[in-house]
């Protein structure tokens, strides 16, 4: 899938009064666009400026939902909401380049109002997605627009998302390593890795129901008040972030995290998880990047892993 935009896509962007950090990541401009947005002061080039970070959340005014079918599709094609369309295919593509999906496997959504949610279809690769395969639902799962049948699983995501209103994206896929922890039902272990700690915080675990069902769409929706990422048992793997970006790399982290939990476990030594006041640190980056979290009100001394992982392999120093 093509992220270069022209001068044509650039219009389009410009007449929703779109600049250039509003595009999702990775999209390159032709000459003539980039000079078109330059022109029209889409792109900031002041020299001095204050360097910033990138913000890709999608905002709406509340109570601002289209109503009759008309305003509906008028939305559903907007410049804005066919960016949305663009980056979900995008990150489809880079699961199924990472084998995070197999087949048809793994879904994602996008929370786009008050009460609509892109999500993607069922049926389909995630690495071969078009923007006309993406389609809009209501939090109640019906579907408002598109053509193609939305997945069944999308009901999970819109759990999530009505349990925790800091979800505005969701990420299920079924990476090998973090599915295994799943399958095995072993919660990973915490105070490991600085970034992990940071950016995903306490892995959750959501006991098994059918996928697709309401059971399961409370169940992870409960978890995820808690937790950003959820091992889902005997299924595999749901994250949830401020834009579906965000809510990817989380899927990555906890993929990575549990791969180096079980190549660690199988090195000959007990793993020793970061306590005390260095964990309370990480806390603290973790509040700062605006990250709830359960463990802030916890004393030092309580911050410890409690997930009751043992190593499958412990050496000892005798001969």
């Amino acid at each position: 899938m093509s992220m270069l935009y022209t001068v044509e896509d650039v219009e389009a962007v410009l007449a929703a009064g779109l600049k250039l950090n509003d595009l999702p990541p990775g999209v390159r401009l032709t000459r003539d666009a980039a000079r078109l947005m330059r022109e029209r002061g889409a792109i900031d080039d002041t020299v001095g400026a204050r360097p910033s970070v990138i913000d890709y959340k999608f905002t709406w005014e509340p109570g601002s939902d289209p109503q009759t079918p008309a305003d509906i599709q008028d939305f559903f094609h907007s410049a804005r909401i066919e960016a949305q369309k663009r980056w979900m295919c995008d990150i489809g593509r880079r699961m199924w380049e990472r084998e995070y999906t197999d087949g048809n496997g793994g879904n994602l959504t996008v929370r786009v109002g008050d009460s609509l949610v892109l999500s993607t279809a069922t049926m389909i690769s995630k690495g071969f997605m078009e923007p006309e395969d993406i389609c809009l639902v209501d939090l109640q799962g019906n579907q408002l627009a598109g053509t193609r049948r939305r997945t069944s699983e999308c009901k999970t995501h819109l759990g999530i998302m009505r349990h925790q209103p800091l979800a505005l994206a969701c990420c299920h896929g079924h990476p090998a390593h973090a599915t295994a922890f799943a399958v095995a039902k072993v919660q990973p272990p915490s105070y490991l890795i600085p970034e992990a700690e940071v950016f995903l915080g306490e892995i959750g675990m959501c006991r098994y129901a059918t996928p697709g069902e309401p059971e399961i769409a409370e169940l992870i929706g409960q978890t995820a008040r808690q937790h950003m990422s959820i091992l889902m048992e005997n299924h595999g793997v749901i994250t949830w972030g401020r834009n579906i970006e965000d809510a990817y790399w989380k899927l990555e982290n906890t993929d990575v995290y549990c791969r180096t939990v079980w190549v660690s476990s199988q090195l000959g030594k007990p793993l020793t998880p970061i306590s005390g006041p260095h964990a309370r640190d990480l806390l603290e980056l973790r509040r700062r990047y605006g990250m709830d979290d359960r463990r802030f009100t916890l004393r030092d001394d309580e911050l410890r892993d409690t997930s009751n992982f043992q190593a499958g392999f412990v050496g000892t120093d005798e001969a």
